[in-house]
């Protein structure tokens, strides 16, 4: 309901008394957990996101970003974060679908398989 547009205080009413009269009121605070669990998700699924060391790796990596996005069917819409833990590469979100081809996870994994 809040998705299509309606008032949000009237969806939380309704919801609200809906629960006192099932006597599910204890359960009210974890409900409106999921639910804002629920729509931060949903939030995040409307475009892509490319996440890269600095912003000149957009060009660097444009084949990569390209062909990726298409193998999870994001189209070519996509927003862009700066993040530069990642040491180079790029990770791609969408749909909660996440592929990452960053250097810092390849050199974790490196690290974890030496020193098993």
């Amino acid at each position: 309901m809040i998705q299509t547009g309606t008032d949000s205080e009237k969806v939380f009413n309704g919801l609200q008394k809906t629960m006192q009269a099932k006597g599910h009121m204890r359960l009210y605070a974890p409900v409106l957990r999921g639910v804002l669990r629920v729509l931060e998700t949903k939030k995040d699924t409307d475009t892509a996101t490319v996440i890269v060391t600095k912003d000149s790796d957009i060009q660097k990596y444009s084949e990569v970003i390209k062909q990726t996005l298409s193998e999870v069917k994001a189209g070519n819409d996509f927003s862009t974060k700066v993040d530069d833990t990642i040491i180079g590469g790029v990770i791609i979100k969408n749909n909660n679908t996440i592929v990452d081809l960053s250097y810092k996870t390849t050199l974790l994994n490196l690290y974890r398989a030496t020193t098993k």
